[in-house]
C-alpha cells in the first residue's frame, strides 16, 4: 500500500518543470503575439503612409489615412498586450496583478496620447486648406503656430494624465507645478506674452500680408515673415528690420499695396514776368495734356491750376491719380509727363523758371 502510494505521488521535480516549461511557453507565446502586433503595426503605418500620399487632391484625406496608420503603430501592441494580460489574468499571481494592471494603463495612456498628438494633423489640415483658399498669407502663418499649440496642450494632458494613473496625488503636484510655473513664466515674460498677443492682433485685424508694403511711421518696408515674437520688414534699402508685434500691434500702418491708387503732385515754375495771358496759356496746355492721361479714371480727374506767385516764380500745381496703383508705371509716366510739358512750353515760347521745387507724392 505504501508502495501504491508512492508511486500514485507526482515527484516535486517533475512538477517544479512542468510549470516552469508551461510558463516559459506562455511568456513565448504572448512576446509572439506581441512581436505579432508591433509588425501589423509598422506595416499599418507603410501601407496606410502610401496610401496617403494618392490623395494628393484631397489633403484632408490624406491626413487622415496618415494619422490613421502612425495611431494603429501604436494602439496595436498596446492593446494585444492588454488583451493577452485579460485573457490571462486567472494565471497571474495577486502579487503581481495590481503592478501589471499599472503598467498596462500606463501603456495605454501613452498609446491614447500618442493617437491624440497625430490626429492632430487632420483639423491642421482642414485649417490649411481654408487658409490655402484665402489671399492673405498671415493665415498660413496661422496654421503652424496653431498646430504647435495645440500638440503642446495635448502633450501637457497626456502626461498629467499619465502621471494620475502612477500617482492620483503626485498628479495633484504636478497640476499645481504646472499653474506655479505657468504663473512665474508669465511674470518673467511679460514682453514676450505681449508679443505673442501683438501677433495674434496681427493675424486677426490683417493690416498687412506677407510681401506687402508698409509704413510703419518710422520705417517703410516690405513685409518678410510674421512670427510669435516679431515681424520682419526689408527695408527699401535692402536691411531687415525686426519689429517687436507688441510695438507694430499699436502703431498706424499704412498699407502701400493695398492702395487702389497712386496720387502724384507736381509744381511747374513759369519766370515771375509770365503775363497772365501765358500763364492762362500754359494752364490749357498742361490740361490739354493731361486729358484722359495714361492711368486716368474719371472718378477722379486731373486738376490744374495757377497756384501760387512765389518770390522767384509763378506756380502752376499738377494733381492726378493714377491707376492702379504700380509705382514703377506712376514714375515712368510722371517721367514723359514732365518731359511734354517742358516741350510744349518752349513751343508756345512760356518760360520755365530757373529755380524749381521737386516732386513731391502721397
Amino acid at each position: 500500500m505504501l508502495l501504491a502510494q508512492a508511486a500514485s505521488t507526482p515527484h516535486p521535480a517533475s512538477s517544479l518543470k512542468d510549470i516552469i516549461v508551461k510558463d516559459a511557453n506562455l511568456v513565448a507565446g504572448a512576446l509572439g503575439w506581441i512581436a505579432l502586433a508591433v509588425v501589423v503595426g509598422w506595416a499599418t503605418k507603410k501601407i496606410l503612409g502610401w496610401l496617403s500620399a494618392k490623395f494628393t487632391n484631397s489633403p484632408i484625406a490624406g491626413a487622415t489615412i496618415k494619422s490613421t496608420g502612425k495611431s494603429l503603430q501604436v494602439l496595436t501592441p498596446a492593446y494585444a498586450i492588454w488583451l493577452i494580460n485579460e485573457s490571462n489574468a486567472a494565471l497571474i499571481p495577486d502579487a503581481y496583478d495590481a503592478p501589471v494592471k499599472l503598467v498596462i494603463s500606463l501603456l495605454l495612456s501613452v498609446a491614447h496620447t500618442a493617437t491624440a498628438y497625430h490626429m492632430v494633423a487632420i483639423p491642421i489640415a482642414w485649417a490649411k486648406k481654408v487658409a490655402d483658399d484665402t489671399d492673405n498669407k498671415l493665415d498660413d502663418v496661422l496654421v503652424p503656430m496653431l498646430s504647435t499649440v495645440i500638440k503642446i496642450v495635448v502633450i501637457l494632458v497626456g502626461s498629467v494624465k499619465a502621471v494620475s494613473i502612477v500617482d492620483p496625488e503626485t498628479s495633484k503636484s504636478f497640476l499645481a507645478l504646472l499653474a506655479t510655473g505657468g504663473l512665474a513664466v508669465g511674470l518673467a515674460s511679460q514682453d514676450t506674452i505681449k508679443n505673442i498677443f501683438g501677433a495674434a492682433m496681427l493675424i486677426i485685424d490683417q493690416p498687412f500680408t506677407l510681401g506687402d508694403l508698409i509704413n510703419t511711421g518710422t520705417h517703410e518696408g516690405r513685409v518678410q515673415s510674421l512670427g510669435l515674437r516679431s515681424t520682419t520688414l526689408t527695408l527699401l534699402d535692402g536691411q531687415l528690420l525686426m519689429i517687436p508685434n507688441a510695438d507694430l500691434a499699436n502703431r498706424a500702418i499704412v498699407n502701400i499695396t493695398r492702395r487702389d491708387f497712386i496720387r502724384a503732385q507736381d509744381l511747374v515754375h513759369l519766370e515771375v514776368n509770365t503775363s497772365a495771358a501765358k500763364a492762362q496759356e500754359a494752364v490749357q496746355i498742361i490740361r490739354e495734356i493731361m486729358t484722359n492721361h495714361e492711368g486716368f479714371d474719371h472718378r477722379q480727374p486731373p486738376l490744374v491750376h495757377l497756384h501760387e506767385f512765389g518770390e522767384w516764380a509763378i506756380n502752376i500745381r499738377i494733381m492726378y491719380w493714377y491707376f492702379p496703383a504700380a509705382a514703377v508705371m506712376q514714375m515712368e509716366f510722371n517721367q514723359k509727363l514732365l518731359l511734354q510739358v517742358v516741350e510744349r512750353l518752349k513751343a508756345a515760347n512760356i518760360n520755365l523758371a530757373i529755380q524749381g521745387t521737386p516732386q513731391t507724392r502721397s
